[in-house]
């Protein structure tokens, strides 16, 4: 647990809350006995400031928010008072979770109704989470799920609240899990990130059943072949920040896409500085409002498809950065004359 430094610069008062994660047998009493009483406003900061953003899954009294709660009638009505302390709820969804149910849902009682930023682990029967998530369902603005041993989707479509996603998939476990996880979104779901499940190639994309993806503005994903690019930009025609990175194997679709909202685009592929492999990626996208664009690990540079690709978007570029990517001197020459920002990153 960390304390600030500022506003609140009172050493014993610091070096009070630095005593009270230690284990204690004395009581609410007289531990109130020797801290003085602070006004709520200044309580609120420091409760502010000792919050964690690695909260454990499991409840202990010992750890904010929960130990604010123990040391006397002040601080547990203050605690109690601030729903904002309770809005990070983290949970895992194991052969244990019933035994902490009345712990999880205690914890979401006391953020009445604020926006929830939740984190789930998941790891068997996800039907007891469900249950106990549903009246808080509409809170829930953000949401982080990690995927263990699971044997069923988390659906996610009447999670109407929902703006921010990000899923992880670790260890065993079908594909065709996480995928109908993520096939029906939530209508007012703008960001996603699954760049952590394993290659999504365009095939996989066939998993997409509904209009969800259409509302994405934000997307962070992990591909097997370009082909998944042009579908990725046709399922998503609202996006304006596409990160895309794995394995970048030719495009072989040459149908011609445009895009009208994309302004940036990052892309990190799997090649040596020095690979010639001739992605044909520009030859079929047109991005008339591309702002941005940084490139890694993409090979020697197709200079001539780029620059018909600029000409035929007719797009602004403010940034173009690369990383791990061969271009000539000449090049390099051309590029920072052409773009106001013009990088080379280092790794």
């Amino acid at each position: 647990m960390q304390t600030s430094n500022s506003n609140v610069g009172s050493p014993p008062i610091s070096a009070s809350i630095g005593e009270l994660q230690q284990p204690s047998n004395t009581s609410s009493a007289r531990s109130s006995s020797r801290i003085p009483r602070l006004p709520a406003e200044i309580l609120s900061e420091i409760f502010l400031h000792s919050m964690s953003d690695d909260l454990p899954f499991f409840p202990t009294q010992r750890l904010a928010p929960l130990i604010f709660t123990r040391i006397c009638r002040q601080w547990r009505e203050v605690a109690l008072g601030l729903p904002w302390l309770w809005t990070q709820p983290r949970l895992i969804a194991d052969d244990g979770f019933r035994e902490r149910a009345s712990a999880y849902d205690l914890w979401l009682k006391r953020s009445r109704g604020c926006s929830l930023t939740l984190k789930l682990e998941c790891y068997t029967d996800l039907s007891e989470a469900r249950s106990l998530l549903q009246p808080y369902i509409e809170q829930i603005s953000s949401l982080e799920l990690t995927f263990w041993y699971c044997r069923d989707p988390f659906i996610l479509e009447d999670f109407h609240g929902l703006k921010e996603l990000v899923v992880h998939k670790y260890r065993g476990g079908p594909e065709q899990i996480t995928d109908r996880s993520i096939s029906k979104l939530p209508v007012n779901l703008r960001k996603m990130d699954i760049s952590d499940l394993q290659w999504i190639s365009c095939r996989r994309l066939d998993f997409v059943a509904d209009s969800g993806w259409a509302h994405l503005t934000h997307l962070e994903i992990n591909v097997h072949g370009l082909d998944a690019f042009p579908r990725i930009l046709r399922l998503c025609p609202n996006l304006s920040f596409l990160m895309l990175h794995g394995i970048f194997l030719p495009i072989k679709n040459q149908e011609p896409i445009t895009h009208t909202n994309l302004q940036r685009l990052h892309m990190c592929g799997d090649m040596y500085p020095t690979s010639s492999r001739n992605l044909g990626l520009f030859k079929v996208l047109t991005l008339p409002n591309l702002r941005g664009l940084q490139a890694a690990h993409m090979g020697r540079w197709p200079q001539e498809e780029f620059q018909a690709f600029l000409t035929r978007s007719k797009c602004s570029l403010e940034r173009l950065a690369f990383c791990e990517v061969s271009l000539t001197v000449q090049q390099r020459e051309e590029y920072a004359a052409l773009v106001p920002c013009f990088e080379i990153i280092k790794i």
